[in-house]
C-alpha cells in the first residue's frame, strides 16, 4: 500500500505517537487530486506536465461565467486524467489500493461565490477502483499581493 504523509491546511498532521500521520486509501486519493489541482501547472521543475491551470483561468477572467466554468472544468478533468495515468504507473511499480486509484471522473463542478465574485467553489468526485466515491471541494480565490 502506498501512502503519503497527511496535511492539513498546508501543514505536516502529527499523530499522538509523534511521528507524521499517514494519509492512505481514500484520503490519499483525496490529497492527491487536492495537490495536481491547486499546483500551477508547470509548477513543478522535474514534472512540468503535473498541476492545473486552473488558477490563471478563473482568477482575473473577464469573459462569459459559463464559458470560463466550462473550460476550467475542462482543465481540471485532464489534470485529472494525467493524476489517474501517474496512478496507473505507480501501481506498476508498488502495491496500490483500490481505494486509492481513480476509476473514472464522476463530475468537475465550478461554481462563482454570488457575495463576492473573485471566489469560486470546485467539487470533484471521482469513483474509485473499489467502486466507491470519493468527494472533495475547495475554494479558489485571488492571490494578495503585498506591497
Amino acid at each position: 500500500m502506498s501512502y503519503d504523509f497527511k496535511i492539513s491546511n498546508g501543514d505536516f498532521v502529527i499523530a499522538s505517537n509523534g511521528d507524521f500521520k499517514r494519509a492512505e486509501n481514500t484520503e490519499k486519493l483525496i490529497q492527491d487530486i487536492l495537490k495536481i489541482c491547486i499546483t500551477p501547472l508547470g509548477g513543478n521543475i522535474f514534472f512540468p506536465w503535473y498541476g492545473s491551470p486552473i488558477n490563471s483561468t478563473l482568477v482575473g477572467n473577464t469573459m462569459d461565467m459559463e464559458f470560463v466554468s466550462s473550460m476550467a472544468s475542462g482543465q481540471l478533468q485532464n489534470s485529472l486524467q494525467a493524476l489517474q495515468t501517474m496512478q496507473q504507473e505507480q501501481a506498476k511499480r508498488q502495491r496500490v489500493t483500490p481505494f486509492e486509484q481513480i476509476a473514472a471522473i464522476k463530475q468537475v463542478q465550478i461554481e462563482r461565490n454570488q457575495v463576492d465574485p473573485r471566489f469560486f467553489k470546485v467539487i470533484i468526485s471521482v469513483l474509485t477502483r473499489a467502486l466507491s466515491q470519493a468527494t472533495t471541494d475547495f475554494t479558489i480565490k485571488p492571490i494578495s499581493r503585498g506591497l
